[in-house]
């Protein structure tokens, strides 16, 4: 596939959260895929991951709400996990290794994996560790970079 952006539970938790360190960054990455009319897909574990923190750990039933209403409205195309994903997922997961690189992560990298996604708009730089792209960083490096002008030098 191409253009396929993986949205997951940590950027949705970002986007419903104000007071989320990434908010704003997330805010923006969010209108850059919305600007490049990216293929943006949501894994089910992703969406139920960001459901279960929304809720259990921010407290938070009005974000949980909308989350919800977003996915039954289809705005977030949920994405199925294969079996088969599942199984490349257990490869990729270490259970004796950070216990902030979970199950749900590798699930994700292994469907980016699987999809030849392009990005995956997440904050966890573990993406990064598995050979995978974090969407903020993708967009930086397709935001052209300003030239000096004649006699000034390169910030």
């Amino acid at each position: 596939m191409n253009n396929v952006r993986l949205v997951i539970a940590d950027a949705l938790i970002a986007l419903s959260s104000k007071v989320d360190a990434n908010h704003e960054k997330a805010k923006h990455v969010l209108q850059t895929l919305i600007t490049t009319q990216a293929n943006v897909l949501f894994p089910l574990t992703a969406i139920c991951e960001a459901l279960a923190a929304i809720r259990r750990k921010f407290n938070n039933p009005e974000a949980a709400s909308h989350v919800i209403e977003q996915v039954q409205a289809e705005n977030f195309l949920a994405q199925t996990i294969e079996k088969k994903t599942f199984f490349h997922a257990l490869t990729l997961f270490n259970p004796h290794g950070s216990k902030q690189n979970t199950i749900f992560d590798a699930v994700v990298a292994a469907l980016a994996k699987e999809l030849h996604a392009d990005a995956i708009f997440s904050f966890d730089e573990w993406y990064k560790k598995q050979g995978l792209t974090l969407a903020s960083d993708l967009f930086v490096a397709e935001t052209p970079q300003e030239e000096p002008e004649d006699g000034q030098e390169a910030a």
